[in-house]
């Protein structure tokens, strides 16, 4: 509580006025307590207040050293602090406190992006559609950027380049963002690039397909495996072709030499089976990377998609965020940074229970069933 309240405490309250009742970071700490129990609307939270008014006011004079002069406030005084709150000033207080504590260089960025879908349903023109750096190692969202179409995601995240750190960081990004620009952005920033490759790049899908033709069978390299969950089997090959540059008087490159500091070329397949239906389907996806590691890329493609299972699905699932219909002002996007601080604490809970866990079971390897019974149980 100490560690999310030195996040809280930091940002600035917009509102003004002498005859504030509910300073800022109270209003925080109701929040995020109740987004973590389980309680979702302003309306959730004021019940939330109620029902823990004693217990939040001795926590707050604890961690503040302040007294309040009320402890319930209203469905209205959430929805108006939320609303005014600056979200870049909530953002950099919370980014301001991960760079203390974790090491977030040498570290994989998964840029992608995600639309609120009940405020865009309400207001189309809101900016709704959030695109977000995710840290996939640590499991936290360091930056995002706000726009009101998916159209705008390019201009987005070279905006969000400029709000994050991406110097000896690898970044991934799905095919929308496979453009000479960018590409060129991420260099110049001293960041590396692995990057999807469909469509929307004609010229180099069709020299990468030609490059995993028998013709180059001896210059590739492979790497596999096989893993099952959910009713499936997905197998995942990935074949990689290193420094293709030097085929260039062969090839006459006309597309695949425009992407600064290109190292290698990558095919992935995957084949899932699915056990109940008994079918298979296979995928196959091409990539370009500033990486000579292919199974760093391997790796790195696998854990590009945390950010669409642990961040965009938890939000989801977790907290209905598409199911928000706030549209106020800034109220989406300061939730939707509430949201993310949330779910940074719960995996770091899961993660400390599962360590636990293993420690335990570590311990308990090394008894007797007679002394685990005793240890545990009493008996």
């Amino acid at each position: 509580m100490n560690s999310v309240f030195s996040i809280l405490s930091t940002v600035p309250d917009p509102r003004h006025g002498n005859r504030l009742t509910y300073p800022i970071d109270y209003l925080l700490l109701i929040a995020f307590s109740a987004l973590m129990s389980g309680f979702k609307t302003w309306n959730q939270f004021a019940l939330y207040a109620e029902l823990h008014e004693k217990d939040l006011r001795k926590v707050y004079k604890r961690l503040s050293k302040g007294e309040l002069r009320g402890y319930t406030p209203s469905h209205d005084t959430f929805s108006y602090a939320f609303s005014a709150l600056d979200p870049i000033k909530f953002r950099e207080a919370f980014m301001k406190w991960i760079e203390e504590i974790f090491q977030i260089a040498d570290q994989h960025i998964a840029i992608d992006g995600k639309t609120i879908r009940g405020v865009k349903n309400i207001a189309p023109d809101a900016d709704a559609h959030a695109v977000s750096a995710y840290l996939s190692g640590i499991k936290v969202a360091l930056n995002e950027v706000f726009i009101s179409k998916k159209s705008n995601e390019i201009n987005a995240i070279k905006e969000l380049f400029d709000l994050i750190d991406i110097k000896d960081n690898v970044i991934t990004i799905d095919a929308i963002g496979t453009q000479k620009e960018i590409v060129e952005i991420i260099r110049e920033k001293g960041g590396d690039y692995i990057l999807n490759v469909k469509a929307n790049q004609p010229g180099t899908l069709l020299e990468l397909e030609e490059h995993f033709k028998p013709f180059y069978k001896d210059e590739i390299k492979k790497i596999s495996e096989q893993t099952s969950g959910h009713g499936r089997v997905e197998s995942r090959e990935l074949d990689s072709i290193i420094t293709p540059m030097r085929f260039a008087d062969i090839e006459q490159y006309k597309s695949l030499d425009k992407w600064k500091d290109l190292k290698s070329i990558h095919k992935m397949t995957r084949v899932r089976y699915d056990k109940s239906k008994g079918t298979n389907s296979e995928e196959i996806s091409y990539y370009i990377s500033s990486l000579e590691d292919n199974e760093k890329v391997f790796e790195m493609i696998r854990s590009h998609w945390a950010i669409e299972n642990n961040l965009h699905y938890c939000l989801d699932v977790i907290f209905n965020e598409d199911q928000s219909l706030r549209r106020k002002e800034n109220s989406a996007k300061n939730v939707n940074i509430m949201y993310k601080i949330a779910l940074f604490f719960l995996e770091r809970s899961r993660a400390q229970k599962k360590r636990t866990f293993d420690a335990y079971q570590k311990i308990n390897a090394l008894k007797e069933p007679s002394q685990i019974l005793q240890t545990n149980y009493g008996f």
